[in-house]
């Protein structure tokens, strides 16, 4: 216990209306206001004696408490936030447990939603205290402290985590209780703020946050939690596109309920229809279906079911109707993702799929396939794509080849034929990528044209062969299918299985061809005289392009941190840390560049690479625990020259083969360069310095600053932020400074999970 008196008021002589209430004071001066801050660990003691000597004094000597106060939040050793809360007399609240308060960032249904700091530890948090109107409410209470069991009972990379949680008692003449519980915090915006600023999502990208999300309740579901309340809000974005679930306060627990007969638990336009009428039991379908109305706000930007402000009659309208379909809306939606958002909104839970993970494991299909026919593709990733992949239909029955048609003529080049001889003609003058073929043809059957095809050097890197039949049972077909075909399927078939197993075998080609096959034999060249050079494959995704790049810089990664150099885990926070800026710069003008996934990909995956010229300083400069002399500095500055000599040198012997070897060499030479002017080796200023380099220039930094070296220890993240917004600020990119900022709680995550 403090040995002040308790609620004792601070006036400010300059300003007599102000007046501050603080825990524990003395009626004396701002002196003791300030002396309180730091006993209290309102203000850090860490941070105070980092401050210069003239500024500390300067302080103390403050005649007024708003002097005091703007002047602490000045030099950022308080927040906004926190001053203003003592200056209304509740800095005591600023305090709960090991923890302080610094900014609000939202209120739920039973709570306040802080971003706080353990104190001790210094990791930033948001901590969710539960709202005074439900003190004293032990349902309210049981609820509350409910929800924090059931997030902390599950440890998932989806779903935002429970650190702590607690009672805290605040002192004074009459005894007060805050009850609050600690989660991870997540930089970004929900995604329904996302949708609704931004527009709706690119099928590929939707497609990808939902396959989180479904993986997150799958995990839920595995501990018996149905979520009950899975809504766009509820559904937390990062700015490196990370899905985090947040909000079980609602969740359905095993052998246990708290729901009331009667009692609407939900969200009435993300409700399934059995939620609405019993919510006590309901199962994991529940959540899939709030998952497809979410999905459906993502890829659309309109809600599923629109509330007019008559609960009654959007529930009856809920129960009663459905909203029009995806594909309806969003034409260049794939009528595949349309069906799936349709499935999980089946109003039959029998209807929609077995579990959340049956639906992740849909996801992750389309997320392989939609980057390359998404409307939305990068324009550099659209021009690698332009050149339409070829498909031989070859069927005697012209309603079959019609369908096969009407099916795919939106994505490839298609060409027919009636039997296996023209077929074979075909082949020659169109040089397919993939052959569909019945069994039963007039002449030649399927398999004799695919002997032929086989033999005549068509293999299955350069031609993939889909057989079909609508006599032969499966196990029959199957068999056929030895004999050189890459897949089989009977008819009559599902439109969607049709499609899904021709994209299938077109990717299989892509990966399996990523250079041309060696020229034709002669007896090749025979058979088929007139036969063009094969399409080149689709691009393949931007994180395949970009392997060469990570397996060289995991390379040089590893060998630095052998040599203690960099600490363990560099290469790959240093990966992380350049998309979670790009996540959150702004998407204009040359910064555009970071929001293309192929750029940000490979940018990513070579960044690492910065400090290769190290390896030609002599190691004793490297570990030296003193100040190096100017000669000495002189010396250690050369490896960005020597480093992006030796990129450049290979990239002129192997840059065909390894493309990204010129962006390395950017960002060796340049990632010492400062926005001021004063960097080295070149002195560039402002954009004169490559993108690329700037980016990697802060993230470097950050890393340098969090990482212990032999001449100083490791600092903290605070210490670190503020040091690159305060001290360093001159030298970086005010753009990607600012989104270093609004990124910085993700990048206190990314170190702390190493």
């Amino acid at each position: 216990m403090s040995p002040y008196p308790d609620s004792i008021l601070f006036e400010s002589p300059a300003s007599p209306a102000t007046t501050v209430h603080v825990e524990g004071g003395a009626p004396t001066l701002p002196q003791t206001l300030l002396h309180w801050l730091l006993d209290k660990h309102i203000v850090l003691h860490e941070e105070w004696e980092e401050l210069p000597e003239s500024d500390r004094h300067r302080l103390e000597q403050a005649l007024t408490i708003d002097e005091l106060l703007h002047a602490l939040h000045q030099r950022h050793l308080i927040t906004r936030f926190q001053m203003e809360a003592i200056r209304k007399g509740n800095g005591h609240e600023l305090l709960l447990g090991s923890y302080r308060l610094l900014d609000l960032l939202g209120h739920g249904g039973m709570g306040t939603v802080y971003r706080g700091e353990h104190i001790t530890l210094r990791r930033q948090v948001a901590v969710k205290v539960m709202s005074r109107a439900s003190d004293g409410n032990e349902r309210m209470v049981h609820r509350f402290y409910a929800e924090a069991r059931a997030v902390a009972r599950l440890q998932h990379p989806n779903i935002v985590a429970c650190f702590d949680a607690g009672r805290w008692e605040q002192p004074g003449p009459t005894p007060m209780y805050r009850d609050y519980f600690v989660m991870e915090l997540i930089p970004g915006q929900d995604l329904y703020t996302l949708v609704r600023e931004k527009g709706p999502l690119a099928p590929h990208r939707a497609c990808d946050l939902f396959r989180q999300v479904a993986e997150a309740l799958a995990e839920a579901h595995r501990h018996g939690l149905i979520h009950r309340d899975i809504k766009p809000s509820n559904i937390l974005v990062t700015p490196d596109w990370q899905a985090k679930v947040l909000d079980f306060g609602l969740a359905r627990m095993p052998m246990r309920n708290v729901t009331e007969p009667g009692t609407l638990l939900g969200t009435i336009g993300y409700m399934a229809p059995e939620q609405a009428r019993d919510p006590r039991n309901v199962d994991g379908r529940a959540d899939l279906f709030s998952l497809g109305a979410s999905l459906y706000w993502a890829l659309t930007g309109v809600e599923p079911y629109p509330e007019t402000g008559n609960p009654l009659q959007d529930l009856h309208r809920r129960l009663t109707t459905s909203p029009p379909p995806v594909h309806q809306l969003r034409p260049e939606v794939p009528q595949e993702v349309s069906d799936l958002v349709a499935r999980l909104m089946q109003t039959d839970p029998d209807q929609r799929f077995p579990s959340a993970r049956a639906v992740a494991s849909t996801l992750t299909g389309f997320c392989l396939w939609l980057p390359n026919t998404a409307a939305t593709l990068s324009r550099e990733a659209a021009s690698r794509t332009s050149k339409r992949e070829r498909i031989l239909i070859v069927d005697d029955e012209d309603s079959i080849r019609l369908l096969m048609t009407q099916l795919l003529k939106d994505r490839y080049e298609l060409r027919e034929a009636a039997d296996a001889e023209s077929a074979y003609e075909e082949l020659a003058r169109f040089s397919p990528d993939l052959l569909i073929v019945d069994v039963n043809l007039p002449g030649w059957s399927g398999t004799e044209l695919i002997a032929k095809v086989r033999s005549a050097g068509w293999d299955s890197d350069r031609l993939k062969v889909l057989l079909m039949s609508g006599m032969m049972p499966d196990e029959a077909l199957g068999g056929l299918s030895t004999t050189g075909a890459d897949d089989f399927l009977a008819k009559p078939f599902k439109p969607s299985e049709f499609v899904s197993r021709v994209r299938a075998l077109l990717m299989r080609r892509a990966q399996s061809s990523g250079s041309e096959s060696s020229q034709p034999t002669q007896r090749i060249s025979n058979a088929l005289t007139q036969r063009q050079a094969p399409a080149k494959p689709a691009s393949l995704p931007a994180l395949r392009r970009a392997a060469p790049a990570e397996a060289l810089s995991l390379t040089f990664s590893r060998l630095l941190a052998e040599t203690s150099l960099v600490s363990e885990g560099h290469w790959r926070r240093i990966i992380r840390y350049v998309r979670a800026l790009a996540g959150a710069v702004v998407d204009q003008g040359e910064y555009t560049r970071l929001k293309d996934d192929a750029y940000l990909e490979l940018l990513a995956a070579i960044a690492p690479i910065y400090d290769i010229g190290m390896v030609a300083i002599p190691r004793g400069l490297l570990i030296k625990p003193d100040k190096l002399s100017e000669e000495e500095s002189a010396v250690v500055q050369t490896h960005v020259t020597v480093g992006a000599e030796v990129m450049l040198s290979v990239a002129a012997k192997l840059g065909s083969e390894l493309p990204f070897l010129p962006l390395a060499a950017e960002i060796v030479r340049h990632h010492h360069e400062r926005w001021d002017g004063s960097g080295y080796p070149d002195m560039l200023k402002g954009h004169e310095i490559p993108l690329s380099a700037r980016v990697v220039s802060l993230v470097s930094v950050y890393e340098a600053l969090r990482s212990r070296r032999p001449y100083r220890p490791a600092l903290s993240h605070a210490r670190a932020v503020k040091l690159l917004s305060q001290d360093l600020q001159n030298h970086f990119d005010p753009h990607l400074l600012a989104a270093f900022l609004e990124a910085a709680p993700r990048f206190e995550q990314i170190h702390s999970e190493g």
